[in-house]
């Protein structure tokens, strides 16, 4: 055997972003509650950063801001903002007993567990997908839901590069936990099942879960086992071998007992006209330290900087990144929320039936962001609107076409069918009959469809409706 040594050369392009890039990726995403953690956060570790006290002139207009809020947010959203002030407040006197045990008791109080999104961005960040590719799976794993489902149009959301988005989704399917950003449980359960040794499948719950879901979902028993020709005996040893499977993948990191929803924007009519407000009352406002910045101006003067200059240095340096990524976050999302309204401006003016069809790719190119970021800017974050607080990924909708080669957004479309419904109370309207209801209004849609839409809106079918 001949062993020998070479030098090689070679090249290769890799994505490093840097701690200021990092640190803004992460702030864009954030909803207001969790911003103010995270500022909170920041000044308690940079000496640089403080917080703007309001002085007692502004206790009158404080008292005008609280009542605004009376209207706006309801007790448990207000009571969880004070908890979160009185936690600052006991920060900043921690030489006091009772207070410090009131911040061990609230930081104790409010844990969170690791998050399904958190734990999906890291492993795609591991994985040895391209850039290109970890970008549209940030924007797949954005969509998927509490449950750990993938309910989306790869199509419509990748219009340009569908077959790519389909490699990156199937990636993604085969991260931990087993089932994820699966369409459905019955998908969930056929990836759990699949992804097992032979010698371990069993083949009677496989058969189930595969052709005959849907008479389990009807829990017809005595049909299933007539069906695949078995006794009843085995098809409930099929369903306790099933109970070992996670019908939803994602319930495990669920952290939505510990989620206070407060919007991050306020929409609203005055004078006929559609305004926009940013929910900036629960964020703090932030400066430098008079201190700090005049240290800071001193060690730049010195030619020889000891390791003192340099961490003030740094810290006045970190301090007015921090404040400027803030500052552009805002902006970000208020520009991607005027966008939302002006695209959506029926829905803010007539209610959900009016939805328009909207994509990522529209209000990237409105603001001249890209689809991603928009996809970060509007993940968990919420606004206030005469008819709700909705999700902002609310307002992205699917279109459907008209026989007029006009089209309708799949929200608008839901509404619909949830009328039809609530105005034939007392008759069992079938999915095909609603299909024909629609089908007279111009809008077509096939049976399956309406059933989907039916289901996405916790609706049973016209044989179990209570009537």
């Amino acid at each position: 055997m001949n062993l020998s040594q070479n030098l090689n050369v070679q090249l290769s392009q890799k994505l490093v972003l840097s701690h200021e890039m990092l640190q803004s990726l992460e702030i864009i995403q954030l909803p207001v509650l969790e911003l103010k953690e995270k500022i909170e956060q920041e000044v308690m570790e940079n000496p640089a950063l403080e917080i703007v006290e309001k002085d007692d002139s502004r206790k009158e207009y404080s008292q005008k801001e609280r009542d605004m809020d009376d209207e706006v947010f309801d007790e448990r959203d207000r009571f969880f903002c004070e908890i979160n002030n009185n936690t600052y407040s006991s920060y900043k006197n921690n030489s006091d007993d009772e207070d410090d045990s009131k911040r061990m008791f609230l930081e104790g109080a409010v844990s969170l567990k690791e998050g399904l999104h958190d734990k999906l961005r890291w492993q795609l960040q591991l994985s040895k997908m391209t850039p290109e590719q970890k970008e549209i799976g940030e924007t797949i794993i954005s969509y998927v839901d509490a449950n750990g489902f993938f309910k989306e149009d790869l199509m419509a959301l990748f219009p340009d590069n569908t077959d790519e988005a389909l490699e990156v989704l199937e990636n993604i399917q085969m991260f931990d936990p087993p089932g994820i950003a699966t369409a459905d449980v019955r998908e969930a359960l056929l990836y759990q099942l699949e992804s097992l040794p032979e010698d371990e499948v069993n083949e009677t719950a496989y058969e189930i879960v595969r052709d005959y879901f849907h008479l389990v979902l009807e829990r017809k028993d005595i049909q299933l086992a007539k069906a695949m020709g078995i006794s009843i005996e085995e098809i409930k040893k099929a369903f306790v071998y099933l109970t070992q499977f996670e019908l939803y993948p994602g319930r495990a990191y669920d952290n939505s007992a510990n989620n206070y929803i407060v919007p991050d924007a306020i929409v609203y009519m005055k004078d006929g006209e559609l305004q926009v407000e940013i929910n900036n009352e629960v964020l703090p406002e932030l400066t430098i330290s008079e201190y700090m910045e005049k240290m800071a101006k001193e060690a730049k003067e010195r030619r020889a900087k000891d390791e003192k200059n340099k961490f003030i240095l740094e810290k006045v340096a970190s301090a007015r990144k921090f404040i400027e990524i803030i500052r552009n976050r805002n902006n970000s999302l208020f520009k991607v929320i005027l966008a939302i309204v002006q695209a959506q401006k029926d829905f803010f003016r007539r209610g959900s039936k009016y939805l328009v069809p909207l994509i990522m790719k529209d209000i990237a190119e409105e603001v001249g962001l890209a689809e991603s970021t928009i996809s970060r800017l509007t993940s968990s974050k919420y606004i206030q609107t005469e008819w709700g607080i909705h999700e902002l990924k609310y307002f992205f909708t699917n279109a459907i076409k008209k026989k007029d080669g006009d089209v309708q957004s799949s929200e608008s479309v839901r509404e619909m069918i949830k009328e039809i419904i609530e105005e034939n109370v007392g008759k069992k309207i079938s999915d095909q009959k609603i299909a024909d209801i629609l089908q007279m209004r111009g809008i077509r849609i096939a049976r399956r469809t309406v059933a989907k839409y039916r289901n996405i809106l916790n609706i049973l079918p016209s044989a179990k409706r209570n009537i």
